[in-house]
């Protein structure tokens, strides 16, 4: 670790020798940046300047402002191969007696920013201290948190190559919002802030450069562009389990089981299936406590950004919706979609999330369900003591049914997942309610141990769910086309196969919104899936056209509740990515 001093400077000459002396005292090269000094000032300044005892002097002709004057300071360190630099400012308020600590805390702290906590005397005037307090509220609402004790002190040992990647990227005040804006900044991208005690004061005759009106309003157009900055980055905040990010080019992107490909996205993006597992279970934990501290609208006007996010970034699943839609629109003759449609396909799905959190964590009632005419009871219909094969689909909210189900302690159901990022959402869904008798399986193919553990699940009268509108399980899994929608459509050989194999009675089932309750759809499909070895894929495919038929009646009366965010129609030959 190489480290430098930076100190920026207009104006303030009196008390510098003082503060280059302390700084070569502890043996640091000073880059000293006059930021358009006065003709007396920049005499005085200009004097320092002895780059063979290790103080160089920048001039900028014309007063460009505290934050340009920093980080020309910190270009030019970088330049000459320093690692860090500590930005001192030049009036002398700060305990220059502290510098070693703020040296070590660096050097053990690498990748953090090493600012100076400021300990006041009476000096102070009662204005500044009022507007720091300010500042310090709406930097804790930036962050959504209170680890940043102060963000205005210009004592402080920055990382070059992270702060000089924020302002290259993404731009930062100029003026006196620097200092705020480049940590609050810095802090969304993971980098660690740590704090020294310091004592400042405020020296007699001490000039200021602060101009009460301008910086006044530079500094509250800085918040907002701060509470706009968090709003946006407010997905990544709460998929990362209430955690900022290590860059906010790679927030979470996406929500759960739809297919937004981070492949083919715009830009790099950071697929759910790549996130850590207790980030998402603590995101979820806070959706939970939100839904049940204020109810299901405070939840949803708290997801609005994030939906609102996934639709503006979401070019490859925001294309796959308006695919789908003009096809729903051509089957029923309705009129084409706008952008407002897709944007109402991804509210669904938000909603629809929204409510997993609520079935799981035991939020929805059984008045909020519309059973099936002539049934007064889930259980009188859903076969609670025989093992069966269930199919469902992305269409609706299935977990509802699930999480209704897993409520009796006697009731099992094994679901089979067969995508990494489903698995995962799958397995922070089990801790909401750690007490439910769902079983996640989590299997890339059927092979001999997997089948033999299911028929030992199916002999103790278990159900076995499996998704049958997307990739078969297995990379060697076959396909066979069925109409859906009007055109052709792949679907996996897998669970029909499957079911055969376990020789018991196959259901189809899905649940969706409706005019703020749950419907339910449950009819059985065969009492037995027979494949005949001479005719098996003709009986797949007949099995598969009966499926499809069957959903695709709900899916054509409620359009929005389909959540398969990619182009479903592709065969698998033009289409690698579908797993």
């Amino acid at each position: 670790m190489q480290i430098c001093a930076v100190i920026p400077t207009h104006n303030h000459h009196t008390a510098l020798a003082d503060v280059v002396s302390a700084l070569r005292a502890n043996d640091l090269a000073v880059f000293i940046v006059d930021d358009g000094s006065g003709m007396l000032a920049r005499d005085a300044i200009s004097r320092l300047h002895n780059p063979q005892h290790g103080v160089t002097v920048y001039r900028l002709d014309e007063n460009c402002g505290k934050g340009i004057a920093v980080m020309k300071g910190f270009a030019t360190a970088k330049r000459h191969g320093y690692s860090h630099a500590l930005q001192v400012d030049a009036d002398g308020q700060h305990d220059l007696a502290r510098i070693p600590d703020m040296l070590r805390a660096a050097r053990n702290n690498p990748n953090a920013i090493i600012t100076g906590k400021p300990v006041y005397d009476d000096s102070i005037p009662a204005g500044r201290k009022f507007g720091r307090w300010i500042t310090h509220f709406w930097v804790w609402v930036e962050t959504l948190s209170l680890h940043i004790k102060d963000s205005m002190c210009g004592f402080r040992v920055y990382p070059l190559d992270s702060t000089l990647l924020v302002w290259q990227r993404e731009g930062v005040g100029a003026k006196m919002d620097f200092d705020t804006e480049i940590m609050v900044r810095q802090y969304w991208r993971g980098v660690d802030v740590v704090h020294v005690p310091v004592n400042v004061i405020y020296p007699d005759g001490n000039i200021s450069n602060f101009r009460m009106w301008q910086d006044n309003v530079r500094i509250t157009l800085m918040h907002i562009r701060l509470v706009l900055g968090m709003t946006l980055r407010l997905p990544g905040f709460v998929l990362q389990g209430c955690r900022w990010q290590r860059a906010p080019q790679n927030a979470g992107r996406h929500l759960t089981s739809p297919r937004f490909s981070a492949k083919s996205d715009t830009s790099p993006a950071r697929h759910w299936a790549d996130m850590d597992e207790r980030g998402m279970y603590w995101g979820m934990r806070f959706l939970g406590w939100i839904y049940k501290t204020g109810g299901r609208w405070l939840c949803l006007a708290v997801m609005f950004p994030v939906i609102a996010y996934f639709f503006l970034t979401g070019e490859t699943a925001r294309k796959a919706s308006r695919k789908y839609l003009r096809k729903m629109a051509r089957v029923n003759g309705t009129h084409p979609p706008r952008w407002r449609d897709s944007f109402a396909h991804f509210w669904r799905f938000g909603e629809a999330a929204l409510d997993k959190v609520a079935g799981w964590t035991g939020e929805m009632k059984l008045d909020d369900i519309v059973l099936p005419a002539g049934h007064d009871s889930i259980f009188s219909f859903i076969p609670k003591d025989q093992a069966i094969v269930l199919l469902v689909s992305h269409f609706g909210n299935i977990e509802i049914i699930r999480a209704l189900a897993s409520r009796d302690r006697d009731f099992r159901v094994n679901v089979l997942l067969h995508q990494k990022n489903a698995a995962r959402f799958g397995k922070v869904l089990k801790k909401l309610a750690p007490e439910s008798q769902v079983n996640l399986i989590e299997v890339t193919e059927i092979g001999p141990d997997t089948a033999i553990m299911l028929s030992q699940k199916v002999e103790q009268g278990e159900w076995v769910v499996i998704a049958a509108d997307r990739v078969a399980i297995g990379a060697r899994d076959k396909t066979v086309m069925v109409p859906f929608l009007g055109d052709p459509a792949p679907l996996p050989q897998g669970p029909f196969i499957l079911a055969h194999l376990l020789g018991c009675p196959v259901y189809m089932a899905a649940a969706w919104r409706n005019n703020g309750r749950f419907e339910i759809a449950w009819d059985k499909l065969a009492d037995r899936v027979v494949l005949p070895r001479a005719t098996r894929t003709e009986a797949i495919t007949d099995y598969a056209r009966q499926y499809m038929a069957w959903l695709e009646k709900r899916v054509r009366a409620h359009p929005l509740q389909w959540y398969n965010f990619f182009d479903f129609w592709a065969r698998p030959e033009d289409d690698n990515d579908q797993e």
